[in-house]
């Protein structure tokens, strides 16, 4: 149940954060310091917060926005970056194209890894609503979110 609430809280903060403020290097965990210098070799621009028990880096690889957590003892937790659609796994773009015909599909879309799974988040359209999509690696999709325009 613990690891279950911190997963929640991970990716609700990941998904919810796109810029960080950075604390200050004494409010940074050096383990998790340590273990992101590990993960991310070659990560630009990188910004530090916390929240709670977790802290968050915001960074350039690639070029391209990532954001990671880790918690207090190093633990990686959970990392998050905006895609282009078009960079949707094949059975993921398949299984969204088969169930939401009448939708028009977001240009970007958040993929967060967590507990070695991926997950992506897309926002699909008409001209009546909008639902926010989790569709798992294996093109299974639920619906998370529903909103009446």
């Amino acid at each position: 149940m613990k690891k279950l609430k911190t997963m929640f809280a991970a990716v609700a903060i990941l998904l919810a954060t796109s810029a960080f403020a950075s604390p200050g290097p004494e409010k940074i965990s050096e383990r998790a310091k340590a273990e992101f210098e590990k993960n991310f070799t070659g990560a630009l621009n990188v910004n530090w917060e916390k929240k709670d028990d977790f802290y968050f880096a915001s960074f350039k690889l690639n070029e391209k926005e990532v954001s990671a957590a880790y918690n207090e003892s190093g633990e990686l937790l959970g990392v998050s970056r905006v895609i282009e659609t078009s960079q949707l796994p094949l059975n993921v773009s398949l299984a969204i194209a088969n169930s939401y015909k009448d939708y028009t599909v977001a240009n970007n879309v958040s993929e967060i890894v967590f507990d070695g799974q991926t997950n992506y988040y897309v926002n699909v359209e008409t001209s009546q609503k909008v639902l926010k999509l989790k569709c798992n690696s294996y093109g299974e999709i639920t619906v998370e979110r529903k909103t009446k325009k």
